[in-house]
C-alpha cells in the first residue's frame, strides 16, 4: 500500500472513530436517568436543563420542540416542617391543598381533569391541565398531564406539555413508564 492510501485509511479510520464516539456519547446521554430524589429516577428524551428551585430542590426540563415538554421534580417538604408522618395522617387532604395552588404557582392554568390514582404503586393525583388562559411562558396555551406523588416527605412531580390541542396522556407514555421508584 502506497503511503498516501495508507494515510487516507488511517484518516478515514479516525473520522469513523470520531463519529462512533460522538454518537456514543449523545446516545448515552439522552439515555441517563435522571434522579430526582434518593429513590426517584426518570429518563427524558433528551438532556434536561436543571433549574433550582427557591424551596430547594431542582427542577428538570427538557423541550423537545418548541411545542414539547418534559418536566420533573423532587422537592424535600421536610424543611418546611412536613413530615412523613404528617403527609400519611393528611391523607388525600393534601392533594386539595395541592390543588388549591396549581392555578396561581403556574400563572393561571386550569385544571381540566384530576384523579387520585396508583402511579408506579404509589398514590398519586393525576392531573390534566388546561394553559390556554396562563400567562406563564410555559404553560401558555399547551396542555398539560402529570403526575404528583410523596415518597415520605418528598414531593415528587413527573409532567409532560403539548401545544397540540389533540395532545393526551398517552403521548409521554414512555416519559411516564420510565420513572423507577426503589423503596
Amino acid at each position: 500500500m502506497s503511503l498516501p492510501a495508507f494515510e487516507f485509511q488511517i484518516r478515514k479510520s479516525m473520522v469513523l472513530l470520531i463519529i462512533a464516539l460522538l454518537l456514543h456519547g449523545v446516545l448515552s446521554a439522552q439515555l441517563t436517568p435522571q434522579t430526582l430524589s434518593e429513590k426517584v429516577k426518570v429518563i427524558f428524551p433528551g438532556i434536561p436543563e436543571e433549574k433550582k428551585l427557591p424551596a430547594g430542590g431542582s427542577m428538570f426540563m427538557y423541550a423537545k420542540d418548541t411545542g414539547t415538554g418534559y418536566m420533573a421534580m423532587g422537592l424535600d417538604l421536610s424543611a418546611m416542617g412536613i413530615t412523613p408522618e404528617i403527609v400519611t395522617a393528611l391523607g388525600d387532604v393534601i392533594w386539595e391543598q395541592l390543588k388549591a395552588g396549581i392555578p396561581s404557582q403556574m400563572g393561571g392554568v386550569t385544571i381540566a381533569k384530576d384523579q387520585l390514582i396508583q402511579f408506579k404503586g404509589q398514590s398519586s393525583l393525576y392531573l390534566e391541565l388546561d394553559g390556554s388562559k396562563s400567562e406563564n411562558e410555559q404553560f401558555k396555551g399547551k396542555k398539560a398531564f402529570g403526575y404528583l406523588f410523596f415518597l415520605g416527605s418528598v414531593l415528587h412531580q413527573v409532567m409532560y406539555l403539548s401545544a397540540s390541542p389533540d395532545a393526551k396522556a398517552d403521548d409521554a407514555a414512555p416519559f411516564f413508564n420510565s420513572v423507577e421508584i426503589t423503596r
